[in-house]
């Protein structure tokens, strides 16, 4: 066991003992240092870690302070939140509407192994991470972009941020002229709002706009890809007009048609384009590291201004994910979630062709999601009450369009989960 566990182990054990009680001031660095004869360097693990799993906080200039949250304490209400979502997901018994990752191709053991093994990086985790994102994972990127994506770029153009918000505020303070952007929906109300609070006009499906943000691999709800005649001209567009293009490359990785899908960043070489990509859709949700790749011509820009902009992302998730990436799982993991994906989109479009008309199904080349135009009014209640979860996306006097997720939902139910619905 290492020197800082055993601190850790120590300090939980008062807790528990009720010597250390809510609201109590923890020993200074120094006085533990002295009472366990231990280096300072372990004690500063140990209070870290002891903070990061909520059972003290700091005060800047004070020290730390007990929460209360006893090992036994904690314990129990992760039970009752496990129980409440129990409760709630009780009477679910086809979930059609969340969008995630299959239980049967979820790579957490192996990204615990990961996590496990950043957080004995020591002299690491003593310092701040680098505004611009842990080099060594900027270089992985680097190499995976290029190999999966066909871009040509360097660590130096990468930035990595929890979510694509904190990236688009960098995009803002290198574009301060022509404040207009242009969404493909208003589905994108996060993006749309960080624009807007910087003084943006937003606008929808806009060409005339000085910022164009586009989704190619996932234009619609049912994943809809962008063909090479629009991507071209596109392309043409923004450079006759001086516009820059954000591409967000949502849902890539798992594009089932056979025809190539080229980046706009690719295909411009990294002008008049910014490229958005994340970790959340092919390693796990809760994994919250974006990146962006900059337009060739703003990474002198990007320099100058790197010191407002604070590294939001965990440094210990972005050392994992640079192993994690160096060692080739994520490829292996992509491989098994596509081949799971592709037999589970065959089996629904099967399922639902038997029921529905063509017509009435909506589908794309990529991701997961089928979108189904039907007959009547608050379905998604009438169904939820049967049941079937599902989300509706648009509706009209005449019906209502539902989008239905089939990522998380286990393969051998689709056949039972289609003909329920139907019903």
């Amino acid at each position: 066991m290492k020197v800082y566990e055993k601190i850790y182990d120590y300090y939980i054990k008062q807790m528990n003992e009720g010597a250390l009680n809510k609201g109590d001031r923890m020993p200074s660095l120094r006085e533990t240092e002295q009472l366990l004869s231990v280096s300072r360097t372990s004690v500063e693990t140990a209070y870290l870690q002891l903070s990061a799993d909520g059972y003290i906080y700091s005060v800047e200039k004070v020290g730390y302070f007990v929460t209360g949250l006893s090992a036994t304490m904690k314990d129990r209400v992760q039970e009752k939140e496990i129980e409440n979502i129990k409760k709630d997901t009780a009477k679910i018994r086809y979930d059609l509407a969340t969008i995630g990752e299959d239980k049967q191709v979820s790579c957490l053991p192996l990204w615990t192994r990961y996590m496990k093994s950043a957080l004995r990086q020591e002299e690491r985790l003593l310092s701040y991470s680098d505004n611009q994102g842990e080099e060594d994972l900027r270089a992985e990127i680097a190499k995976y972009v290029r190999k999966k994506r066909n871009i040509i770029c360097s660590a130096d153009d990468v930035v990595i941020g929890a979510g694509f918000q904190s990236l688009l505020t960098i995009l803002i303070a290198l574009n301060p002229t022509d404040k207009t952007i242009s969404f493909p929906t208003r589905e994108f109300s996060d993006g749309a709002k960080t624009f807007e609070m910087a003084g943006y006009q937003v606008n929808y499906r806009d060409k005339n706009s000085a910022l164009i943000y586009v989704t190619p691999s996932y234009m619609t709800k049912w994943g809809q890809v962008m063909t090479m005649k629009r991507r071209r001209e596109l392309i043409d567009h923004a450079f006759t007009n001086d516009h820059l293009i954000i591409e967000d490359d949502y849902q890539n990785e798992f594009v089932f048609s056979t025809t190539p899908t080229p980046s706009l960043y690719a295909m411009t070489g990294g002008e008049r384009v910014a490229f958005l990509g994340s970790f959340s859709s092919v390693l796990l949700p809760s994994v919250r590291i974006s990146y962006i790749i900059l337009p060739k011509d703003t990474k002198n820009q990007y320099q100058d201004i790197k010191k407002y902009f604070n590294q939001t992302t965990s440094k210990a998730e972005q050392i994992a994910l640079a192993q994690f990436l160096r060692d080739g799982h994520l490829n292996r993991h992509i491989k098994k979630i596509r081949k799971l994906q592709e037999e589970k989109r065959e089996l629904a479009l099967s399922e639902l062709s038997k029921h529905f008309s063509s017509e009435q199904l909506l589908f794309g080349d990529s991701g997961m999601e089928i979108a189904l135009n039907l007959k009547g009014k608050n379905l998604a209640d009438t169904l939820l009450k049967k049941g079937i979860k599902v989300n509706t996306i648009s509706s009209t006097e005449d019906g209502e369009t539902l989008l239905l997720s089939f990522s998380r939902i286990p393969m051998e139910d689709i056949p039972a989960a289609v003909k329920a619905l139907y019903s």
